[in-house]
Formats: C-alpha cells, structure tokens, sequence
C-alpha cells in the first residue's frame, strides 16, 4: 500500500473506532449551543395580533417578521422543556427602554407561570442595541418564552433565538 493511501486508510480507521465517519463534520460526544426555538425543531409561536405572521418570528429567516402591539404578547411554546441558557431577540432598528419598565419584557416560562428575564436574577446579563437584545444566563428549565412590547411601543421582530446546550 502506499504511504498516501496508508494514511487515509489509518485515518478512516480512527473516525470509525471513534463512533464517526469520514464525512462527519461534528466530533461525536461535543456538545454545542442550539436555538431550540425554531419551527423546525419543533418550536410554535401564537399571538392573537398578526396570528398568520407569529411563526415568523421563528423561522429561521431574518428576511420574515412579525409586528407586536402593545401590550399583545406572542407565545414560542418549544417542543419540550429544555434548559435555556441565552436569548437574542432581533428588531427592526429601533431604540427600546430595558431595566425596571422595559419596551420590551421577555419572560420564561414553566409549566405556564411566566416570570421575566432577569425577575430575582443576578446571574442574567442583558445588552441592548438598536437591533438586537442579548441575555445571557445560567440555564434556566423553560418550556415557553413570552414577548410583550410594553409601554404603549410596539417592533417589527425579525427573529427569536433561544440556546440551550445539546
């Protein structure tokens, strides 16, 4: 055999004794961050304002939206309780009020009982910029995520992400 061929030989070798194949992009057994709130993961949206648009919000395309109103939450239900450790909320370039009376307030959910974001939690890091809303926390069991424009404002949302570690 060749010394070329060898090692392609050795190499396929070492992939399959590992659990992996040649083609294989990922390292089996490493674990990474996945947005788990996505239509095709198995995630939902529901608002009763721009109901036909909610699944917008999810689907994993920047150039689809959906328009809040005040005070109108949407709902992203996932498709099973997962451990979500950060969120990035994308909007159309507008300013947004965060602290103690948010624009925006984003809530997680357990078994139906929403508590906001950062309610109780100094282990929640929150940035805001024109475009994007950013938290970042230690994980936390959620099964639903609740975004309600407040304060009389309403946004045009391109996309939800949520990640948890798979």
């Amino acid at each position: 055999m060749k010394p070329a061929l060898s090692l392609i030989a050795a190499s396929v070798f070492v992939l399959s004794a590992c659990g992996g194949s040649s083609n294989e992009s990922s390292i089996p057994g490493l674990k990474s961050d996945t947005n788990v709130a996505l239509l095709s993961r198995g995630a939902s949206a529901s608002s009763s304002h721009n109901s036909n648009d909610a699944n917008n919000l999810i689907d994993g395309n920047s150039n689809t939206s959906w328009t809040s109103e005040p005070d109108t939450p949407i709902i992203i239900s996932l498709k099973k309780e997962e451990a979500i450790k950060s969120i990035k909320l994308t909007r159309l370039a507008e300013s947004a009020s965060t602290g103690d009376n948010p624009d925006i307030l984003i809530e997680l959910s357990i078994n139906s009982v929403f508590i906001p974001i950062n309610k109780n939690n100094n282990t929640v890091s929150c940035s805001n910029t024109q475009t994007l809303i950013t938290c970042n926390m230690d994980p936390r069991q959620t099964n639903a995520i609740r975004i309600t424009s407040k304060n009389g404002r309403s946004y045009l949302f391109f996309e939800l992400e949520a990640f948890a570690t798979k």
